[in-house]
């Protein structure tokens, strides 16, 4: 490989055998060298020329993930992938666009390079870029010690992937085995010369329990490259709480500044609510909210927000079934903001697809925009080699409209908008063969209609979106999520937006009055949409247009 402009190798390695190591090797015989790790993978860093060759070699160690950083221009140009093509070759750097161009790879949906991720963290604007973090897994397509990583973009759309910014304890790291825990999900607040970073640090046994450690921690960034080193804010839960005790967000509420907390107070899930003059040194006050009605484990990745003149907070149900089977819905809260409560006057399922979870949201220029993790709770990832396991949604801007939550895609989605399929009105309409299976298709009703529309298909597994006597649903069939209604709260149809991204579908309803996404594997980069409604005259227009890719 040539480094090119970057001066800093990153590579995770872990030992096969007693005394693995990584070496780093120019044509100047000049040669860099560490230990793997052993118990787990170690973050190893080289320091390198630039514009100089290297080869690099590993002796009884495995790597996981691999890449350049360090230059001048890193938030520009990101970081630069290295993968082997076989266990026996070297290393060499990939090519970001070919390397997404799989049918089982989203096109302009974010997700990692590979393995696994989960909640979105840290969402803000600063100094001229969007920063998103994330919870990650570099080893592998499952869950494990938590890492943090991170994308930048300058229009919410097209991301660039930087360096790994956190990783697990080093507790964790000794003793894999029997601990686990690492970086869990937190926030950022923005000023103009830093950016304030508040997360969960979770250490504990393999099965959680009351000897599992939640702590609320801080640290700071000044170019979003590096970090200070972390302090500890909030060391133990208020009495009634459980050990479930994460997932920070910060916001300013008048004069003071208030944190919420995923938790679960006397056995009732719980956002509880901190109070600080100086975003340091925080007091408990009180659960903002308690979910009476459905019986939960605890909330997870708390928001709240002030939004259009009202008060929003949202939460995710960990071990929760609904009456339609979904697990692990996500749920919002309308209200006003009274004695430090939520005094709660609306509320409503953040997304009836069921597969967004973890939201967090952010303010710019006037507009609330929300992230969620495009989750996995029915099993159906489909582990490919390379591949990625979780992605995010398409940010959502967020309002309050007739006393309840609407969402449509950010503005900035449309510049992606590619060669325009079909166009037509009055009619039914059906497209066997959409090359590449990553598109938008827009639907506008003259009065509330029933339909059926095809959404994917490959071999005897099918989505759908249907809309009948039982009302609006996503139904799936061949899969494991067949048999579970996921079904929209709205009373009828006259609006679709719908984004097909090969596994992932986002389906936006009455311009935004539901929102519902699915994941669906085909085999096929060949995808397929078919509209059968049954008064086809009240299609007033129908487009179908691909998607360009957010990858280059």
């Amino acid at each position: 490989m040539n480094t090119g402009q970057y001066t800093c190798l990153e590579i995770f390695a872990k030992q096969t055998a007693a005394g693995g190591r990584v070496r780093v090797l120019s044509k100047t015989q000049e040669t860099l060298e560490q230990a793997a790790g052993g118990a787990y993978y170690a973050w190893l860093k080289f320091s390198l020329k630039p514009d100089t060759e290297y080869e690099i070699v590993c002796d009884d160690c495995e790597v996981s993930l691999c890449y350049l950083s360090g230059n001048e221009n890193i938030l520009e140009t990101g970081v630069r992938y290295l993968e082997r093509t076989g266990k026996e070759s070297g290393f060499i750097l990939q090519d970001l666009a070919a390397w997404y161009d799989r049918p089982a790879r989203e096109t302009y949906h974010f997700a990692p390079w590979k393995n696994w991720m989960n909640d979105p963290n840290g969402l803000c604007w600063f100094q001229g870029y969007y920063h998103m973090f994330y919870q990650f897994n570099p080893h592998g397509q499952e869950w494990s010690n938590m890492y943090w990583g991170h994308a930048v973009s300058k229009d919410l759309i097209r991301w660039t992937h930087l360096p790994i910014v956190l990783e697990p304890q080093k507790e964790i790291l000794a003793d894999p085995e029997t601990i686990k825990g690492g970086a869990f999900s937190g926030c950022a607040v923005a000023d103009e010369d830093e950016v304030v970073f508040y997360l969960t640090r979770h250490q504990g046994p393999l099965q959680d329990c009351a000897d599992t450690v939640e702590q609320q921690w801080m640290m700071r960034s000044r170019d979003m490259i590096h970090f200070t080193q972390e302090k500890c804010v909030i060391e133990n839960p208020p009495e009634g709480a459980s050990f479930d005790f994460r997932d920070p967000k910060v916001l300013k509420i008048g004069a003071l500044w208030y944190m919420v907390l995923g938790s679960s107070m006397k056995g009732r899930g719980a956002i509880l609510l901190y109070e600080s003059k100086d975003r340091e040194h925080w007091e408990y006050v009180q659960p903002l909210l308690t979910e009476e009605k459905n019986q939960i484990r605890c909330f997870e990745c708390p928001d709240l927000m002030e939004l259009d003149g009202r008060c929003l907070a949202m939460g995710a149900f960990m071990e929760h079934h609904d009456d339609c089977g979904r697990y692990q819905m996500s749920r919002y809260y309308i209200g006003n903001w009274q004695d430090r409560k939520l005094e709660i006057t609306g509320e409503g399922w953040f997304d009836f697809g069921s597969n967004c979870y973890a939201m967090q949201s952010f303010e710019h220029q006037g507009r609330r925009i929300s992230i969620g993790w495009i989750s996995d709770f029915y099993g159906e990832h489909v582990e490919y080699p390379g591949g990625a396991y979780g992605s995010m949604t398409i940010p959502r801007q967020l309002r309050i409209r007739n006393g309840r939550l609407y969402m449509t895609p950010i503005a900035e989605i449309a510049s992606l908008k590619g060669e325009i399929l079909y166009q037509g009105s009055g009619e039914n309409f059906a497209l066997q063969t959409i090359q590449g299976n990553a598109y938008r298709a827009k639907i506008r009703f003259a009065a509330n209609t029933l339909f059926t529309i095809l959404l994917g298909q490959d071999d005897d597994r099918s989505i759908s979106l249907i809309h009948d006597a039982e009302g609006l649903r996503i139904e799936t069939k061949g899969v494991k999520s067949e048999g579970i209604v996921f079904r929209a709260d709205v009373e009828e149809v006259k609006d679709l937006e719908i984004y097909m991204d090969r596994r992932v579908v986002e389906v936006y309803v009455n311009e935004g009055e539901a929102v519902g996404t699915k994941l669906f594997y085909n085999t096929s980069a060949e995808g397929c949409f078919e509209l059968c409604a049954m008064k086809a005259g009240n299609v007033v227009r129908a487009e179908l247009a691909l998607m360009k890719s957010i990858w280059r």
